[in-house]
């Protein structure tokens, strides 16, 4: 029934333990000053063009991950059945890097970065004998390939089409993927519409634009509520990864 009493041996022991613990507190606080005093690792939501990630985004994203460790990019392309403009204007995005045709004007906080051309491209054997471009009465014969039926891009190809002439009477498929259409192309199964920067030179060369249609845009989209050195730096790399790479053909000097 005794209350227990530390030994003179014990009591000197809880004192060494007590300073050895102050030092370790002292430690402890040190590492921590050190880790709030680094850069907060920071998720940026991006919105990008799915052919615009594939050729020129990740290609180069080990380097940038190297260089900014800070900072994740949550990388995030749009369905073929949505508009990019229509995303941003119910989704929150930090930063948003896409393609989109002149005829629509500049939304708020998008800039244009450049102009790239679209047109109906196909198989040289389709120009034999002719000369280009061909006219619209000659288009609307060839056989067409079109963006998913009921999509966002094949009305964007129909009106496109529509709006400079061509009917096309001989439609022979609906395709999901921008890079199957274009091997088709180049094949010589069918023509389509797209743009030049989904079409690779070297892969893409007997594949030739029948006729011109509007020319695009590159644009770029910031939230003006991301701000910050990270948001920046992303920025930057986003558009000199597009914009600096040669392989993307922008018309020169057309930048609005």
């Amino acid at each position: 029934g005794k209350r227990p009493q530390l030994t003179p041996e014990g009591s000197a022991f809880l004192a060494d333990l007590g300073r050895f613990w102050e030092s370790a507190d002292a430690l402890a606080a040190h590492r921590r000053s050190v880790r709030d005093g680094a850069p907060r690792q920071r998720n940026l939501k991006v919105l990008i063009g799915n052919y615009l990630l594939k050729d020129y985004v990740r290609p180069k994203l080990a380097g940038f991950f190297e260089a900014h460790p800070d900072i994740l990019l949550d990388l995030v392309p749009p369905l073929i059945n949505d508009d990019p403009r229509a995303i941003l204007a119910r989704e929150s995005f930090d930063l948003a890097l896409f393609q989109e045709n002149l005829r629509y004007p500049l939304s708020e906080n998008i800039r244009e970065l450049a102009r790239v051309r679209s047109g109906v491209f196909g198989h040289r054997k389709f120009a034999e004998g002719r000369s280009l471009p061909l006219s619209p009465e000659q288009v609307s014969e060839l056989p067409f390939l079109l963006p998913v039926a009921g999509s966002f891009y094949e009305g964007e190809v129909l009106d496109m089409l529509g709006r400079h002439g061509i009917k096309p009477v001989a439609i022979v498929g609906h395709m999901q993927y921008f890079d199957v259409m274009s091997a088709m192309f180049e094949r010589g199964t069918c023509v389509g519409v797209t743009i030049e920067p989904l079409l690779d030179p070297v892969r893409h060369r007997n594949t030739v634009m029948l006729h011109p249609l509007d020319d695009w845009r590159l644009a770029f989209y910031r939230n003006p509520r991301s701000r910050g050195a990270q948001v920046d730096a992303a920025e930057q790399f986003l558009i000199s990864s597009v914009l600096d790479d040669p392989a993307y053909p922008v018309i020169p000097g057309a930048a609005g």
